[in-house]
């Protein structure tokens, strides 16, 4: 691969990471958790060996399903920028952990789903990170622009922030927008239409570093411009045994988007291709 995102809950806090009276978030603790994780011979040979972006979700910068609450939220965040050189943090007069960049044509856009969640307000992202995001949008030069976060952007409960984009796709005719989540411990094609927007929601979600899932699910994003009508394709791999010593397989001949009713089996192992002219404003 030529880099590699991680799209959150890469490492897990637990109550031993933050204080008992406040729960506030202990800097050496998080620098304690990525150290352990970086000593694992696997993991360091993968980000050791590209160029490697991350975003977080709950576990990296609080308790489970931690919001904009979270106390010690600062020392996560300090933490995260000293254990991964992402392009930038935020902005000057927006803080968090989102940024963006360009590969080849296509952009990247990695938002922050935890420093300015609000169930209440029933946004992941609030409302400066959202005009930043309008302005990469507006400006992008990328054929494809891909959203990267830490949770399903069509999280129930949260549906105000997919609305808004929506809304802001249709008004501005952008192509080529597509969600890469994580969170879930699974690989999934999600596809949703919704009326804010001009052509149907789409997402990849691969949750790499997996708890509880035997499977081990990852996957290859594929992509090429250079087509008449461009593509990208997600190739999702799940493990084939238990074992620690496996092999992982992935069908290249099964769509997500066939399977019927749920079966994790083929969730974790199909490969789903949307084509530019599948992400473009009638």
């Amino acid at each position: 691969p030529d880099f590699a995102i991680m799209a959150g809950d890469t490492v897990y806090l637990t109550q031993q990471d933050w204080t008992k009276d406040t729960r506030e978030v202990i800097y050496d603790r998080v620098w304690y958790r990525n150290m352990k994780q970086r000593r694992d011979p696997h993991f360091r040979k993968v980000i050791g060996s590209m160029p490697t972006y991350a975003a977080w979700d709950d576990h990296e910068y609080g308790s489970n399903n931690a919001e904009k609450n979270q106390p010690g939220k600062e020392n996560s965040l300090k933490a995260f920028r000293d254990v991964w050189a992402n392009p930038a943090y935020g902005t000057p007069q927006v803080r968090g952990n989102f940024y963006d960049y360009y590969w080849g044509d296509v952009h990247f856009i990695v938002l922050d789903n935890r420093w300015y969640r609000d169930r209440g307000q029933q946004t992941q992202l609030g409302e400066d990170q959202k005009l930043w995001l309008y302005d990469q949008l507006d400006q992008s030069q990328g054929t494809f622009k891909v959203i990267v976060l830490g949770c399903d952007i069509m999280e129930a409960g949260y549906s105000r922030d997919v609305d808004d984009i929506g809304k802001f796709v249709s008004e501005k005719s952008v192509s080529g927008v597509i969600f890469n989540a994580g969170d879930i411990h699974r690989n999934e094609f999600k596809q949703q239409d919704n009326d804010n927007w001009p052509y149907p929601v789409t997402q990849y979600t691969s949750s790499g570093i997996a708890r509880d899932n035997w499977m081990r699910p990852w996957s290859i994003i594929k992509v090429n411009t250079e087509l008449v009508d461009p593509e990208i394709t997600a190739y999702f791999y799940g493990a084939d045994s238990k074992d620690l010593d496996t092999t992982w397989s992935n069908d290249v001949n099964l769509r997500c988007s066939s399977i019927e009713g749920v079966d994790r089996w083929k969730e974790a192992r199909c490969t789903e291709t949307m084509r530019l002219s599948d992400l473009t404003p009638n």
